[in-house]
């Protein structure tokens, strides 16, 4: 009798876990809400983020997607007018000044260093590789100890 109300208690408790842990959980297989997202009566989805959102730059074309629309230099957005876009943002010029909008907000783009740059800068304080000092033509510091014969060849 005892074992029955375990095995019940038992069956219970793992019915109300199961069922809380499926609303935990998020479907892993549910599409981005950006693709299930209003459309207008433009056609475009309407964005839930706002501000700076892509740079479209080309030999030919340049422009910005801004709170969702896009935006060619000159045009407006909001009370705000573009008048530059570059790879790392956009520049609007408005009533109260120029704003820059950054593509990246806390992110800093800088080019990296060539192997010559490298080479031709060596670190403050360290010695370039594969030169020694050398005392009387004797090589002086880190030097591996002499072989010992050990035998071999009698």
């Amino acid at each position: 009798m005892v074992a029955n109300l375990t095995r019940g208690l038992m069956a219970g408790m793992l019915l109300c876990t199961a069922a809380t842990a499926q609303e935990v959980l998020p479907d892993p297989t549910r599409p981005p809400s950006e693709i299930s997202a209003p459309v207008t009566q433009t056609g475009h989805a309407v964005s839930k983020e706002r501000g700076l959102q892509s740079v479209i730059i080309s030999p030919t074309h340049r422009a910005a997607v801004i709170n969702g629309q896009v935006v060619e230099p000159g045009e407006m957005t909001g009370d705000a007018r573009l008048i530059e876009v570059n790879e790392n943002g956009v520049v609007l010029q408005g009533v109260h000044g120029r704003q820059v909008l950054p593509l990246f907000p806390g992110v800093e783009i800088s080019k990296k260093k060539s192997a010559a740059q490298n080479e031709a800068a060596p670190a403050a304080g360290k010695k370039p590789a594969g030169k020694t000092k050398k005392h009387h033509g004797k090589p002086v510091g880190h030097t591996a100890p002499p072989k010992q014969n050990r035998g071999e060849g009698k």
